[in-house]
């Protein structure tokens, strides 16, 4: 049973939207202020995407802990907005033009499981996000997306190919001690015990 809550201004708009979520047994509606915690959360905005709604969303996301996904309907969104939405904990992008009889609730189960949902237009825009944060603040940082600095990904890569302490503070131009303390300023980030579950978590993350 998914726990959904549904935010909507108006209260004759909200009680349309719960009626299109609560014919269905997979869905369960909560009130806001429940001490159960949601599952989903629906948003739906009248006009356009905000900063109050982003604000409102921080809120939920401090109340109810950053697992809990979001399914934003609104009438129009900002493409430059993207980014922010994502880091609200926003896994969908609905119009509400496009609402129909069973579209919103399927929505809201695909989320639950773990989908992400937008416009085609809206993902190609979202890529070209990326590479640029990656590009423009990550890499001049010595950063990647996944949070690694770049001699971090060096030295789990020569690793995770059998190369020493020694051999890689020679290829790298280190000295044994820096490579020692970037392992473990690694580890202990990430709470890891040994490095073959840093090389492997670095694997997971497709970074080496």
């Amino acid at each position: 049973m998914v726990k959904v809550l549904v935010r909507v201004g108006d209260e004759f708009a909200k009680a349309g939207v719960e009626n299109m979520l609560g014919g269905g047994e997979q869905l369960r509606l909560i009130p806001d202020g429940h001490s159960a915690t949601p599952d989903v959360i629906v948003v739906v905005v009248d006009g356009v995407v905000d900063r109050g709604t982003f604000a409102l969303l921080r809120h939920y996301q401090r109340d109810n802990g950053p697992a809990t996904r979001v399914v934003l309907v609104a009438d129009r969104f900002r493409a430059e907005d993207l980014l922010v939405a994502i880091e609200c904990g926003v896994a969908a992008l609905l119009s509400r033009s496009e609402l129909r009889e069973g579209t919103l609730a399927a929505a809201v189960l695909a989320v639950s499981r773990g989908a992400a949902l937008m416009p085609y237009r809206l993902q190609g825009i979202l890529l070209d996000q990326i590479a640029q944060l990656r590009q423009q603040v990550l890499a001049p940082a010595g950063l990647t997306l996944f949070g690694f600095e770049t001699r971090e990904r060096d030295v789990l890569r020569l690793i995770s190919e059998g190369y020493q302490t020694d051999e890689i503070a020679e290829k790298l131009t280190y000295s044994e001690g820096t490579v020692k303390n970037v392992l473990y300023g690694l580890m202990n980030r990430l709470r890891l015990n040994t490095r073959s579950q840093a090389v492997a978590y670095a694997m997971r993350a497709g970074v080496i």
